[in-house]
């Protein structure tokens, strides 16, 4: 099943984090180009991109799990999941790791608790290793280093992998349902879970584990930043996702039905988490990083995927305008993309400035992202065409001869779906 629109948003996830590390990092001596308004309500928000992507994980990958519960099916298989999963992130993200930390001195080394410099990885393997296998972000003295946005696909790999176990729990939740409304209510367990594992991980963080003190706690290596970039502390920003995959079934299968005004208040609860992320943190009321500062961010995020995925697009002959926009040729191929451009800007941007090729102010700053950009395309399409799709090209799919899943379909993969998720 394709849905219009994902590429789009994927695409929009990966700029916004992209145009934000150039902001933060491209100017020489790290000067922040000054764009006034821009910068305060704009720029320093665009890391809500990473939300976005774990909404998209969240929403894309629980919606066979919640199928098969209100089916009353058996839950989709675990093996052939985990080898997709694997397929996905690991080849692509190996080998941009390998260039950054083996051939190029493009990745980040910890020098101290709030300082870290661009170097190579390989003359320390165990770093290397941590880094490799995504686990960098469960010591101080390895956290947010080598290809430091990764830190989230770290916290992704903790999801997929608890994925499984959270669907065993909602169909177990299920189990006593005779009717599907009820199974779909047992299907919304896991985001429950998931709230308030991560909750008590921003909690713990801040009352029990004292940071550095440093304008930048979360993000330098201490045993705060441990917890807060785990998943543990991040857990709950896929709370949304798993909601609104439970909406997305059970509109298929009329199990509710939306007014046909939904859209208008959706439309204004994005605009109005936009606007409470970007005016209260200004004033220092929120703290970025924090809640209700994520969780704001998150119901923004979802609140703008279902305006994307659910109902009525298929039943309209014009496509809405913002269907027509992520639908566009150059947002389909950026989100194609996205996922080594997500892994290759950072390390570009960081190089480029230790080399002394980027420039100051506001007009450098408009160079340096068109470089940037310039650079992360051809290096993303490359990796794209060599690495990714053939390894996509490997996930298991259904077969005729699977066992069905009680309504007459094969029993489909746990994330197997034709997006190139």
């Amino acid at each position: 099943m394709r849905l219009e629109g994902i590429e789009g948003l994927r695409a929009l996830a990966a700029g916004s984090i992209l145009v934000y590390h150039v902001w933060l990092y491209s100017s020489p001596g790290r000067q922040l180009a000054d764009f006034g308004p821009l910068s305060r309500y704009a720029f320093r928000h665009l890391p809500l991109g990473v939300t976005l992507f774990f909404t998209l994980s969240a929403f894309l990958l629980y919606r066979p799990i919640v199928a098969a519960i209100v089916d009353g099916a058996p839950q989709p298989r675990v093996a052939p999941y985990l080898l997709n999963r694997g397929l996905r992130i690991l080849p692509a993200y190996w080998v941009v790791l390998a260039a950054t930390a083996v051939v190029l001195p493009a990745s980040m080394l910890r020098t101290g608790p709030s300082t870290v410099e661009l170097g190579r990885l390989a003359p320390d393997p165990e770093l290397l290793f941590r880094n490799a296998a995504l686990v960098q972000n469960y010591s101080p003295e390895s956290l947010l280093t080598g290809i430091t946005p990764a830190w989230s696909l770290a916290v992704e790999a903790v999801f997929y992998l608890a994925l499984p176990l959270l669907g065993l729990l909602a169909a177990a939740c299920a189990a006593r349902q005779t009717h599907p409304r009820g199974r779909l209510l047992a299907a919304l367990t896991p985001a429950a879970v998931l709230l308030v594992v991560g909750l008590s991980g921003k909690a713990v963080a801040d009352r029990w584990i004292v940071s550095g003190g440093s304008p930048s706690a979360g993000w330098d290596g201490d045993w705060h930043s441990v917890v807060v970039r785990s998943f543990w502390g991040q857990a709950d920003l896929f709370t949304f996702g798993i909601v609104l995959a439970v909406v997305h079934v059970a509109l298929q299968r009329n199990l509710i039905s939306l007014p046909p005004w939904w859209r208008w208040p959706a439309s204004a609860g994005v605009l109005g988490a936009a606007a409470a992320v970007a005016v209260l943190a200004d004033r220092g009321l929120w703290s970025a990083g924090h809640n209700p500062y994520e969780l704001t961010g998150a119901l923004g995020c979802a609140l703008l995927l279902a305006l994307v995925v659910l109902p009525p697009a298929e039943s309209r002959v014009r496509p809405r305008p913002l269907i027509r926009l992520l639908t566009t040729r150059v947002a389909v191929v950026a989100g194609l993309h996205s996922y080594s451009i997500f892994l290759w800007h950072e390390p570009l941007v960081r190089l480029l400035r230790a080399e002394g090729w980027t420039f100051p102010d506001r007009r450098g700053w408009v160079l340096n992202l068109v470089l940037v950009a310039a650079l992360a395309a051809v290096a993303s399409a490359a990796t794209y065409r060599w690495v990714e799709r053939p390894a996509l090209r490997r996930k298991r799919r259904p077969s005729p001869e699977s066992p069905t899943n009680g309504t007459g379909r094969a029993r489909r993969p746990l994330g197997g779906t034709r997006l190139h998720h």
